[in-house]
C-alpha cells in the first residue's frame, strides 16, 4: 500500500509505492499536509495500476488527480498544449540569444508543430519518442545532414527539458530516440600567399581589415566585425574582444602586420566606436550576407573555394571565411608554437584558458604571435 514520509530538509510529503510489475514509485507530492500527501499517494496507486492494466488512458488519470486536488483545496494540474509550451519557448529566447540562433530555434520548432499535426493541438504530455523519432525520420528523407538532424533534435530536447524541471512531464521524448551519424567536412584553409591574394581583392574596403584580423588573431566572422577601437591598445600591441560563442574575452597580441595596418586606420577612424563600422551590424546569412560576400572576394581573388558535397543535401565550401580560423592556428602550428598556446589565442574551451594573462604569459604569446607569415612583401616577420 502507498505510503508518505518527508525527506530531510524537505518541507513537502513524498509518495512510495510498487506497481504491478514490483517497480518501486518515489515522487514528492508538492504537498505540506500529510492527509491530503496520504490522499494523493493511494490515488496515484490506484491510476497507475488502472493504467498498466489499460483501463484509463492519461486525460482521465489527470482529471481525477485534479478532482482530488480540488476537494482538498490545492490547484489543479495544467499541462499546456504542444503548440503553446513551444512557441513560448522560443519566444523566451529572444532575451539573451542572437536574432539568427532564436530564427534557427524557431525554424526547427515550427517544422516539429508542422509534423504533428493536430496532435499539436493536445497536452505536452501527449509527445511521445515516437513522434520525436518519425520527426528525425522524415529529417533524414529530406536529406538533410547528420550534423543539422542532431541540432535539431539538440533543440526539442532543449524546449522539452524545461518542462521536464518544471514537473509537467515526467522524461523527455526526445532523450529517447536513435540519432543519424554525424560527419563533418573538414575545412580547408588558406597558404600566407593566399590570403595576400585575398588582402589584394580587398584592398581599401573593410573586408581588407576583417580578413587580417582573421588571420592574425584566429577570431570568427562576427567577431571580426565587431571589434572596437577602446580595446585596441597599439602602444602594448594588444587587442581585446569578446567572443560571441564563448561569451569570453580573449586579449590576442597584435603582429606587426595587423598593427600597422591599424596605425594607418587610427588617424582618422579612432572616433567611431567600431573598427569596421559599416559591417558591424551585417548578418552573416542570406545571399548578400557577409559569409556569401567572403565567397565572392575567394572568386574574384581567383581562389578555390573547395566546394564538396556534403552529407545532406547541400554543397559545402570548404574554404569559408571560418578556413582563415583554421589557417591562423594551422600556421601557428607550423611554426612550432604549442598546442597550449595556439589554444590560448584562438580562445577554444579549457580550464587554462580561462586565467587571466601574466605579463610573462603575453610576452610569450607575442612570441608566438611574430612567428606568423607576414603578409608584406616588404616587411616579412618569419
Amino acid at each position: 500500500m502507498a505510503s508518505v514520509f518527508k525527506r530531510p530538509g524537505s518541507k513537502y510529503w513524498h509518495a512510495g509505492w510498487r506497481s504491478a510489475d514490483g517497480a518501486f514509485h518515489l515522487r514528492s507530492t508538492k504537498r505540506e499536509d500529510r492527509s491530503a500527501a496520504l490522499l494523493l499517494a493511494l490515488e496515484w496507486e490506484r491510476l497507475d495500476g488502472k493504467l498498466s492494466r489499460g483501463e484509463m488512458v492519461e486525460a482521465q488519470v489527470r482529471d481525477v488527480i485534479n478532482d482530488i486536488l480540488e476537494r482538498v483545496g490545492q490547484p489543479a494540474i495544467s499541462v499546456p498544449c504542444t503548440r503553446e509550451w513551444m512557441e513560448e519557448w522560443v519566444a523566451d529566447k529572444k532575451v539573451g540569444k542572437s536574432e539568427r540562433t532564436v530564427k534557427r530555434y524557431k525554424k526547427v520548432i515550427d517544422d516539429f508543430l508542422s509534423h504533428l499535426g493536430d496532435q499539436a493541438s493536445k497536452p505536452l504530455t501527449a509527445v511521445t519518442p515516437r513522434e520525436v523519432q518519425s520527426f528525425v525520420a522524415k529529417r533524414q528523407k529530406l536529406r538533410l545532414s547528420g550534423t543539422t538532424v542532431n541540432i535539431d533534435v539538440k533543440i526539442l530536447r532543449a524546449a522539452l527539458n524545461r518542462a521536464r524541471r518544471q514537473g509537467i512531464i515526467q522524461t523527455n521524448p526526445a532523450d529517447a530516440v536513435d540519432l543519424p551519424e554525424r560527419q563533418s567536412v573538414e575545412r580547408g584553409t588558406f597558404t600566407p600567399a593566399e590570403v595576400k591574394m585575398l588582402l589584394v581583392q580587398a584592398a581599401g574596403t573593410e573586408w581588407e581589415t576583417v580578413i587580417m584580423f582573421a588571420y592574425f588573431t584566429g577570431a570568427r566572422l562576427g567577431d571580426c566585425t565587431k571589434m572596437e577601437w577602446e580595446n585596441v591598445d597599439l602602444m602594448g600591441g594588444t587587442l581585446k574582444f569578446l567572443e560571441t560563442k564563448n561569451k569570453k574575452w580573449v586579449t590576442v597580441p597584435l603582429h606587426p602586420d595587423l598593427q600597422e595596418h591599424l596605425c594607418k586606420l587610427a588617424g582618422s577612424d579612432k572616433a567611431q566606436k567600431y573598427i569596421t563600422l559599416h559591417m558591424a551590424d551585417l548578418g552573416p546569412g542570406g545571399r548578400h550576407g557577409l559569409s556569401e560576400g567572403f565567397k565572392r572576394i575567394v572568386t574574384k581573388a581567383g581562389l578555390d573555394l573547395q566546394t564538396v558535397q556534403g552529407t545532406g543535401v547541400r554543397k559545402i565550401s570548404r574554404r569559408t571565411f571560418h578556413a582563415l580560423r583554421h589557417s591562423f592556428t594551422s600556421a601557428l602550428a607550423n611554426a612550432g608554437v604549442s598546442p597550449e598556446l595556439r589554444m590560448k589565442l584562438t580562445g577554444h574551451k579549457s580550464a587554462e584558458i580561462h586565467r587571466g594573462y601574466t605579463h610573462l604569459e603575453l610576452d610569450t604569446l607575442k612570441d608566438a604571435i611574430k612567428k606568423l607569415p607576414g603578409l608584406n612583401a616588404e616587411n616579412d616577420h618569419t
